[in-house]
């Protein structure tokens, strides 16, 4: 004691605590057991609670083993299975550290989150939540962005997503993956095709962003895409989705891919066909057929030889090559695409 002055105040058997902040909501914890170390001056310095503490503000809520609010650098840190919510997300973490100044959130691993679908500030692959796990998460409850580093991966129904670092950007509803990207993607469903498994694409790349609201991703750095009977790689990429269910603006449904464009010297390998082309773009559209054009487009087959022109276009529901040559004509050719 300094002085006749308390330095410590102890409190054990439902514990309830009170803080008025000023600018925002009123916090209330309660806890088994509290510590509350004392300034020279009377006020507190540092709070301990331990055991069981459930902390609330307004909407949001967390619940760990202990938690310390440090006055100076005005932060809290849970620890022991901590866990934060609110109305758009859930985290679990050992680590927990809230920065009452910046509006900072940061997560020491490992980390999961899930990011509630039904909320329009979400991303929406898919219409279940989604599920993010990383070594590391920092976040900022102000500008609605987060950062999961160290084994980031991201999963939402048939959708998944690991990467080095994936940040989520709220109100643009952005993501960015970036360092040895690779990616599930569900493909749209040809017309008239019979129900089944849907089909997949494997996505691998340096870097990938996807726009929610766009239903669009672009891709750099040896990006490589494999569907279930073509490989495609290029240095950029972009991919379109369409989305199953009612709503086709962005919100609900299950993103699907239609179509990919690729550009800066692409290589289509369709069995023991490749086809290469050295500017501009490569598409595929609904799993039907592929387009190459710009520079010099080229196929070769083991057995034909090579086919060149100005677009070549592969229709695979007829297993045929039509070839625009340049002067307005298109000539069907001998080439049969393998299946």
């Amino acid at each position: 004691m300094r002085r006749g002055k308390p330095q410590l105040l102890n409190a054990a058997g439902s514990v309830q605590s009170q803080r008025e902040i000023p600018g925002r909501p009123t916090q209330t914890a309660s806890s088994a057991t509290g510590v509350a170390q004392l300034s020279a001056a009377g006020d507190w310095s540092q709070i301990t609670l331990r055991g069981n503490v459930r902390l609330q503000e307004a909407e949001r809520n967390a619940e760990a083993q202990q938690a310390v609010f440090a006055r100076a650098s005005q932060t809290t840190v849970l620890t022991g299975r901590a866990m934060v919510r609110d109305t758009g997300s859930e985290t679990h973490a050992p680590k927990i550290t809230f920065f009452q100044a910046t509006g900072d959130i940061e997560a020491e691993g490992p980390v999961r989150s899930t990011d509630f679908a039904s909320k329009s500030t979400s991303l929406q692959m898919s219409s279940v939540p989604a599920n993010l796990s990383a070594d590391r998460m920092r976040a900022n409850s102000k500008t609605g962005r987060a950062v999961y580093t160290g084994h980031a991966r991201l999963w939402q129904g048939a959708s998944v997503l690991e990467a080095e670092t994936i940040e989520l950007l709220r109100p643009s509803r952005t993501l960015n993956a970036t360092g040895n990207v690779r990616a599930v993607f569900p493909q749209a469903p040809q017309p008239g095709a019979a129900p089944g498994a849907t089909p997949v694409w494997h996505i691998s790349s340096g870097l990938l962003t996807y726009w929610d609201a766009e239903n669009r991703a672009h891709l750099e750095k040896d990006v490589f895409v494999q569907s279930a009977d073509q490989k495609m790689r290029a240095p950029q990429l972009e991919l379109f989705f369409t989305r199953t269910g009612a709503d086709k603006q962005g919100s609900g449904g299950t993103s699907q891919i239609s179509r990919a464009v690729g550009s800066g010297g692409v290589v289509v390998e369709q069995g023991d066909r490749r086809g290469y082309r050295r500017a501009r773009s490569i598409h595929r559209s609904g799993g039907k057929n592929s387009f190459l054009t710009g520079g010099t487009p080229t196929l070769f087959d083991p057995v034909e030889g090579t086919t060149t022109g100005r677009e070549l276009t592969f229709y695979r529901a007829d297993d045929t090559i039509v070839v625009d040559s340049g002067n307005g004509l298109r000539t069907l050719t001998k080439h049969r695409v393998q299946r």
